[in-house]
């Protein structure tokens, strides 16, 4: 499954894709919105992660009506993000068996 991180700090990004991609997922990382939605172009996603400094960024929305939408908080850790995409993806395969 391809994750979309959508996040403008680099720090914060890096954290993320390593906690996500160690999880089993694998990423395609943006740091502005319309460079996110570029990439839904050419690229498949499962979900798409939001970092909270691009949550008032009208386009955020759209997502949502296109994909599964994770807009994450401050405080939000890397490893928490993570967990949740395991558990969605986890629950989601069971109620297709």
């Amino acid at each position: 499954m391809t994750i979309l991180i959508v996040c403008p700090d680099e720090e914060r990004m890096d954290r993320l894709k390593e906690a996500v991609h160690s999880a089993g997922f694998t990423l395609i990382t943006a740091k502005t919105v319309n460079d996110g939605w570029s990439k839904t172009d050419y690229f498949d996603f499962s979900a798409v992660v939001i970092d909270h400094r691009l949550a008032n960024d009208i386009a955020v929305s759209a997502f949502g009506q296109r994909f599964i939408t994770l807009r994450i908080g401050d405080e939000t850790a890397a490893e928490e993000v993570a967990l949740e995409l395991t558990n969605l993806f986890r629950r989601s395969s069971e109620l297709v068996q």
